[in-house]
């Protein structure tokens, strides 16, 4: 195991706007890390804010070919993907019978770019071979279906230098994601005119949810370990506790169960803006 890495971290962190606090000094502590181990592939467990996926949202997927959509303030350009080992991973998942998409193109956002930047230095530094997981549009996986997802991930990647990627979370609430999915794609402009609206209507009538730091810990004290009785519990009353946001750490548990042990917690700052990064690296 020691050709294994992961790194799970909230994307926007390096952002002007963003705090220059303890998360931000770890994602730079994250980025050597990940440039002394050198991995020759990158699997990232990523999700979607409404933008790649939205006529058609699959719970799991394995993108074939991508570009960055360079939304707020992310990079943009073309992701190396090895697109014949994506097949394969593909094949191999059906065959353990996961119901896996196949995205033949995706211009990934945010959730994807920042975090692909910030711990690469930029988004075809190294071959990334992203796995989307539908983590905006309900209904969600369960977070043990995503462990297991990840976990047969790791099985197939067992001989190789990867880095395990997990972009999202932790607890945050969206009330621009409180509206049903209609699948109509709206421009960028007209997007950003839209979540303005609802969270301004959100404040107005006082449904901004005042969440409290009990859901984060347990997660992080879940991922901490390798135990998985933890996956049943964590998503009980999710949104009610951790924030429509919180489903984003999807993401981090397919990469803690690719990666095999458990991550050590190198910052958490919580300002229900959900900034984490953890870390751990295969003895």
């Amino acid at each position: 195991m020691k050709n294994r890495l992961t790194v799970c971290a909230s994307h926007l962190i390096t952002l002007p706007s963003a705090p220059f606090g303890p998360v931000r000094e770890a994602i730079a502590d994250a980025r050597e890390t990940v440039r002394e181990f050198d991995p020759e592939l990158v699997v990232f467990f990523g999700t979607d804010h409404r933008r790649a996926f939205r006529t058609v949202v699959p719970t799991f997927a394995v993108v074939l070919s991508a570009t960055a959509q360079g939304d707020v303030a992310g990079p943009v350009g073309s992701y190396d993907v090895p697109a014949a080992l994506g097949r394969s991973l593909v094949a191999d998942l059906v065959a353990h019978e996961f119901d896996i998409a196949t995205a033949y193109e995706a211009a990934l956002d945010h959730a994807f770019g920042h975090t692909a930047r910030d711990l690469l230095g930029s988004i075809s530094a190294k071959p990334v071979l992203p796995i989307f997981i539908n983590c905006a549009s309900p209904p969600h996986a369960t977070f043990r279906r995503a462990a297991s997802l990840g976990r047969r991930v790791g099985e197939f990647f067992a001989d190789r230098r990867v880095l395990y990627v997990g972009s999202g979370g932790l607890a945050h609430d969206l009330p621009g994601f409180r509206e049903p999915e209609t699948g109509v794609v709206l421009s960028e402009p007209e997007r950003q005119a839209w979540i303005k609206d609802v969270n301004e209507r959100a404040r107005r009538e006082g449904t901004v949810r005042e969440l409290v730091r009990a859901w984060d810990e347990s997660f992080l004290a879940g991922i901490g370990g390798t135990s998985w009785e933890w996956l049943d519990s964590i998503g009980t009353d999710l949104v009610e506790r951790g924030g429509n946001g919180a489903a984003e750490c999807l993401t981090w548990t397919a990469a803690w169960a690719a990666g095999g042990r458990g991550l050590t917690t190198l910052a958490h700052e919580f300002d229900t803006s959900g900034r984490a990064v953890a870390i751990t690296q295969s003895a």
